[in-house]
């Protein structure tokens, strides 16, 4: 990593015995909440920490950046990457209960949001192309992988072939050599996606696989290979992404499939429920 492209805490950890004690202080209160760089003005963030402004210019321009506005301009590329530490916020003084109703108060505005911007055309066109396809592969990575491990349980219930990507062990080309125009693979793209995710979908795109990606609403270069494109809003007030609106949209999406699929998706599932019992799986 070059020196213009070192993060803040990099740069701070670099330089921390350069600091005085000022910069110290400013230092320990952006390396508790990086996001606060992204969000305050020089003077906000300088009344923070109590030191002056222009203790606050000195410091940037000491670890490396050209200006404030510089190093506010990387903690925004930050925050809209996904990354979960400029997304937490600085200790709030809220009492405990106003912070879970402004949680809850953002969760149902980003699940209703997200249904709202649905367009049932396109849901309709990809829900009939995974019910009859040959094939269904889901495939994600890092907390992508845990969205399509949510498909891919329902869907394994009532589509006969149906499997995750990526598997320990095995390369991608081994699963994706075998499939063609007559199967579809859903892609979970959600941000911080890894650069693999794109990859297989212009080698899945080349093959002419139908693809439908479900990614946050900054898609991201992957969308321009997928046949369907379902964005969800993940935004919250607190640390993590939201996955209400994801899980609502998969728990709809693997119910429509079921719907449209029909007795073969019913017989399906009476053949798994029958060896369930057979096998005494369950209890």
């Amino acid at each position: 990593m070059s020196a213009k492209t070192a993060s803040l805490e990099s740069r701070i950890r670099q330089q921390w015995d350069q600091l005085s004690l000022h910069e110290q202080r400013l230092a320990d209160v952006l390396l508790a909440a990086p996001g606060q760089l992204a969000m305050n003005t020089a003077t906000e963030l300088a009344q923070s920490a109590g030191v002056s402004k222009a203790t606050a210019t000195r410091f940037f321009r000491h670890i490396g950046y050209e200006s404030y506005d510089a190093a506010r301009r990387q903690a925004r590329e930050m925050q809209n990457s996904g990354s979960p530490l400029y997304l937490q916020a600085a200790p709030s003084a809220s009492p405990f209960g106003t912070l879970i109703q402004n949680h809850l108060e953002k969760e149902i505005s980003s699940l209703v949001n997200t249904f709202r911007s649905l367009e049932d055309d396109q849901l309709e066109a990809c829900v009939e192309a995974i019910a009859n396809a040959r094939r269904v592969v889901v495939m994600g990575w890092r907390h992508s992988q845990t969205i399509a491990m949510l498909i891919y349980r329902d869907l394994i219930h009532i589509h006969p072939d149906v499997r995750l990507l990526p598997r320990a062990g095995d390369s991608l080309a081994e699963h994706l050599a075998t499939l063609g125009p007559q199967d579809v693979v859903i892609c979970v793209g959600l941000r911080r996606r890894m650069p693999v995710l794109e990859t297989a979908m212009s080698a899945l795109a080349d093959m002419q696989v139908p693809m439908l990606y479900i990614s946050d609403v900054l898609a991201g270069k992957p969308a321009k290979y997928a046949s369907w494109v379902l964005r969800c809003h993940t935004d919250v007030n607190l640390i993590f992404d939201s996955t209400v609106a994801l899980s609502g949209v998969c728990n709809l999406l693997c119910s429509l499939v079921a719907r449209s699929m029909g007795k073969t998706g019913s017989y399906h599932l009476a053949s798994i429920e029958t060896l369930h019992q057979s096998l005494e799986e369950l209890e």
